[in-house]
C-alpha cells in the first residue's frame, strides 16, 4: 500500500513537471522545455506502471473495477499514446499542453474517490473482462488524440490563429493533420468495437444476455455511430478538412458524456462496477 501511494504521487509530480514543462517549451518558444518534457512524462509513466504493478499483486486483479481503478489506467494509456504518438510524428509534441495537464487532473481525482479494492465475484471474472477494459481506454484515448488534432486544425484555420501562430507552427501541417485525424479515428473506432463486442460476450456470460440496452450500453453505441458518421462522410462523402474536424469536435462530449456522464445521470449495471 505504502509503495502504491507512493508511486502514485510520483506518477503525479512527473505529469506535473511535464505540463509545466510542455507549457513553457510551446508558449515560449523553448524546444529544450519540450525535450525536457517528455523526459519528465517517461519518468511519471514508470512511476505509475509501478503503482499499477503493486496495486495488482495486493488485490489480486488488474485495473477493471471501480473509478479508481478504471480512471488510473485510463489516464495511463493516455500518457503512454501521446508519448508513443509524438515519437512517431514529432509535430504532435506540442499536444503535451493538453495531454499531460488532462492525465495529471485524471490521476489526481482517483486520490478524491474510494479506493477500496473490488472482489472480482464469479459473474465478473473471465477474459472477456480484461479485453473489454482495456479496449475501451484504447478507443477513448485515440478519440482524445483525434480530438487535439482537430483541434489544432481548426484554430490554425480561423482568427485565431495568428495569436497562436507559434503554438500552432509546433503541429503537422494541415493536410497531414486531416489525415491524421482520419487514421486516429479509424483505430479508435476499432478498438469501440472490439470493446462493444467483447462486452457483448462479457455480459451473456455474467448475466445471460448479450445485450439488454442498459444506459452505458446505448450511450456506447450512439457514441460509436456518431465516428461511424465522420467515417462514413469522409470516405464516401468526400468530407476533409474543416468539416471532418468539426465533426470530431462534437463527438467528443458524447463520448465523454458515455464514459462518465451515463454513470452518474442513470441508473445502470455497468454503474454499479464504476461507482465512486
Amino acid at each position: 500500500m505504502i509503495i502504491e501511494l507512493a508511486t502514485v504521487w510520483g506518477a503525479i509530480a512527473g505529469y506535473v513537471v511535464a505540463s509545466v514543462l510542455f507549457v513553457v517549451g510551446a508558449f515560449l518558444g523553448k524546444p529544450r522545455a519540450l525535450d525536457a518534457a517528455v523526459y519528465a512524462a517517461w519518468l511519471g509513466l514508470g512511476s505509475q506502471v509501478v503503482a499499477i504493478g503493486s496495486r495488482w499483486v495486493r488485490v489480486g486483479h488488474g485495473p477493471y473495477l471501480g473509478f479508481y481503478e478504471v480512471a488510473s489506467l485510463l489516464g495511463f494509456l493516455s500518457v503512454l499514446g501521446f508519448l508513443l504518438l509524438q515519437h512517431r510524428y514529432a509535430g504532435l509534441r506540442i499536444g503535451g499542453v493538453i495531454a499531460l495537464p488532462v492525465a495529471f487532473l485524471i490521476l489526481g481525482a482517483t486520490l478524491l474517490v474510494n479506493n477500496e479494492a473490488r472482489a472480482v465475484t464469479g459473474s465478473l471474472a473471465g477474459f472477456w473482462l480484461v479485453i473489454h477494459v482495456l479496449f475501451a481506454n484504447l478507443a477513448y484515448g485515440f478519440y482524445a488524440a483525434a480530438f487535439v488534432a482537430a483541434a489544432a486544425y481548426l484554430m490554425r484555420d480561423s482568427a485565431w490563429a495568428g495569436r497562436y501562430a507559434t503554438l500552432l507552427a509546433n503541429f503537422p501541417e494541415q493536410a497531414e493533420l486531416d489525415g491524421l485525424m482520419f487514421r486516429i479515428v479509424g483505430a479508435g473506432f476499432v478498438f469501440q468495437g472490439i470493446m462493444i463486442a467483447s462486452g457483448s460476450i462479457w455480459a451473456n456470460e455474467a448475466w445471460g444476455s448479450y445485450w439488454s440496452w442498459d444506459a452505458i450500453e446505448t450511450w456506447s453505441l450512439l457514441a460509436w455511430a456518431v465516428y461511424a458518421i465522420y467515417l462514413h462522410l469522409t470516405l464516401t462523402m468526400g468530407w476533409r478538412g474543416r468539416r471532418a474536424a468539426w465533426v470530431l469536435v462534437i463527438a467528443l462530449p458524447v463520448i465523454l458524456f458515455s464514459l462518465l456522464g451515463v454513470p452518474v445521470f442513470y441508473k445502470s449495471v455497468h454503474g454499479a462496477y464504476l461507482a465512486l
